[in-house]
């Protein structure tokens, strides 16, 4: 990347000096130009001498116009080309770093998950030891049992995606994660109550003016009963 980088900083000054350049030669083309149609209004149309040079300026100006008009369309496309190739660097590293990352986090599940399960077999087995006789042990056990049951069943087809993703993540056929979730979310634009301003006369009177429109009221209503 760093090497791709000098080379768009160097593409980019070497098209601000083609720019500067062209400015000089865009006015020397107008002006070779406007003084090849002076002598062609103006002068002797059989003087060949003079008309031929006016005319081998023009030309010339013209050609070395067009020639850094060439350079500099050559210099975007390069320029061009080598930030796409510096994008692409970009994407394969932050792919990378994303599937190592995700990789150990694969790992750190795969290696507490069997030793959660065991820890909550022992506690269930340790409460199923008085659950005849005290209930909420007996419900304790149940439901950590069950939970166990149901996390073994989700973490088979949860792992087995898991590992996937990685691989998936350096092909570019998946998403870096939280990626795609973070640049999705709009900005939260704050909104400010207006400032109620008090009456000029309940200010003179030291009065406190309490706004009440946005209060919401009831009415009770009596009904007669059958």
């Amino acid at each position: 990347m760093q090497e791709l980088e000098t080379t768009i900083d160097a593409l980019t000054k070497r098209g601000e000096q083609l720019a500067i350049k062209r400015v000089a030669a865009q006015a020397a083309a107008d002006k070779a130009i406007k003084a090849r149609q002076h002598a062609l209004l103006s002068a002797d149309l059989n003087d060949r001498r003079t008309l031929d040079k006016v005319q081998s300026a023009a030309l010339a100006a013209s050609v070395e116009l067009a020639a850094i008009d060439d350079a500099i369309a050559v210099l975007d496309r390069q320029k061009a080309e080598a930030k796409r190739e510096l994008a692409a660097e970009r994407d394969r590293v932050d792919r990378a770093a994303a599937a190592d990352k995700l990789t150990n986090q694969v790992d750190a599940i795969k290696l507490a998950l069997p030793q959660y399960l065991e820890h909550s077999r022992v506690l269930a087995d340790a409460l199923s030891g008085i659950s005849d006789w005290h209930f909420e042990s007996d419900q304790i056990a149940k439901f950590a049992q069950n939970t166990v049951a149901q996390i073994e069943v989700a973490a088979n087809f949860a792992l087995s995606e898991l590992a996937a993703m990685p691989d998936a993540i350096r092909d570019g056929r998946q998403a870096i994660p939280g990626a795609a979730l973070v640049s999705g979310i709009p900005p939260v634009e704050l909104v400010v109550a207006p400032q109620i301003e008090l009456d000029p006369v309940l200010r003179a009177a030291n009065f406190t003016e309490i706004d009440r429109r946005d209060e919401a009221r009831s009415i009770q209503i009596e009904v007669p009963r059958t």
